[in-house]
C-alpha cells in the first residue's frame, strides 16, 4: 500500500469533520504513504471518483462517510485491482461495526495502516444496484424513507419515525422465487442479508457472514402490536432465528414480486418504489481492509 485517496462526505452523520484532513495528512506523513483527498458534493461525485482515481492511481481508496458513501466509493471500485478502506462518519455504520471497525478516527486509520484485507461477497440487486451489507422492502425501508424525508435529526428523529411507521404498518403480498421453487407470504418486511446487523446492533440475521458466498433472506411474518416486544429482545440479543415471526434461509439467488409497489432501500439509502427485486450473489468481488480482530472465513 502506497498511495491513499481518501474520498470524505463532508456531511455524513452531522458528525464535527474539523481536523480531519490535517490528520489524514499527519498519518500518511508518519507512515510514508502518498496521499490524497477529495471531498464528496451531492453532484457527480460517482463521475468524479473515477476521475480522481485515473489521476492519483491509488492502490487504496478509503469511503470516509456513512453506508451510503462507502457504497458509492464500492460501486467505483469493482473490477478494479484497488482496496477499499473505511473510515466510518455515518449515523449508523452498519458495515463498519461488521467488519469492527471503529468510530474513532485514529483507530479508524491505525486499520488502514496494519491493510488486512478480506475479499468479500456483493449483492447484486435487479442487475443494477449493489449491496455490501442488508437490503430489505417493507417497513424498514418506509422508516427510512420518512427519516430521510423528516426534519428531526439523529436517534430521536429515528425513533419518532420508528413509531410513526409502525403505527401505520401493514404487511403485503409477495411472490417468491427460489431457484424455480415459488411461494407465496405476507409479510412486514423482506430483507437481503450479505452480513448479520443493522448499525443500530440489531442482529437481523445471526449466522451472517461477509465472504461465505451466500446471502440470506429474512421474511418478517405479520405479528400482532404486542410482538414487537419479543421481536426487539430477539433482535438485539440475536435470537432472531428463534423467533415464531421470522424466517430465514440462505441462497446465492432469488426474485421477489410484491402486489405493489414498496419501497427498497440498500444499505441505508432508499432507491425507490419497486414491484420485481431479483438479487443475486456476486462472490469475492471486493477487497476490503478489515479490523485484525474479524475472524476471517
Amino acid at each position: 500500500m502506497n498511495k491513499i485517496l481518501f474520498v470524505i462526505n463532508p456531511i455524513s452523520g452531522g458528525r464535527d469533520k474539523t481536523g480531519l484532513h490535517q490528520e489524514i495528512y499527519s498519518f500518511c506523513k508518519n507512515n510514508h504513504l502518498q496521499g490524497e483527498i477529495m471531498e464528496t458534493t451531492g453532484k457527480n461525485d460517482f463521475d468524479r471518483i473515477h476521475k480522481k482515481m485515473e489521476q492519483v492511481a491509488p492502490d487504496t481508496v478509503v469511503a470516509c462517510g456513512g453506508d451510503g458513501t462507502i457504497n458509492m466509493v464500492a460501486q467505483a471500485l469493482l473490477k478494479k485491482s484497488i482496496t477499499l478502506g473505511i473510515i466510518p462518519l455515518g449515523s449508523a455504520n452498519g458495515l463498519a461495526a461488521e467488519l469492527l471497525i471503529p468510530r474513532d478516527i485514529k483507530k479508524a486509520l491505525d486499520i488502514i495502516k496494519e491493510n488486512n484485507v478480506l475479499p468479500i461477497d456483493i449483492v447484486q440487486i435487479n442487475g443494477k444496484y449493489i449491496s455490501l451489507h442488508l437490503s430489505d422492502v417493507g417497513f424498514n425501508a418506509k422508516l427510512i424513507k420518512h427519516f430521510d424525508q423528516g426534519r428531526v435529526r439523529g436517534k430521536l428523529g429515528y425513533l419518532t419515525h420508528f413509531f410513526k411507521t409502525l403505527h401505520k404498518k401493514s404487511p403485503r403480498r409477495y411472490t417468491f422465487n427460489l431457484k424455480g421453487n415459488k411461494f407465496r407470504r405476507r409479510a412486514e418486511m423482506v430483507v437481503f442479508a450479505n452480513a448479520s446487523r443493522y448499525g443500530t446492533g440489531a442482529v437481523v440475521n445471526p449466522e451472517g457472514i461477509i465472504n461465505d458466498g451466500k446471502f440470506e433472506v429474512c421474511i418478517f411474518k405479520p405479528y400482532p402490536w404486542y410482538a414487537i416486544f419479543r421481536l426487539t429482545f430477539d433482535f438485539f440479543t440475536g435470537r432472531m432465528k428463534k423467533s415464531p415471526y421470522v424466517k430465514i434461509f440462505s441462497t446465492t439467488e432469488i426474485t421477489v414480486k410484491a402486489h405493489k409497489a414498496v419501497p427498497l432501500q440498500i444499505d441505508g439509502e432508499v432507491i425507490g418504489d419497486f414491484k420485481t427485486v431479483y438479487v443475486k450473489m456476486l462472490q469475492k468481488q471486493l477487497p476490503v481492509i478489515v479490523s485484525p480482530y474479524f475472524k476471517i472465513t
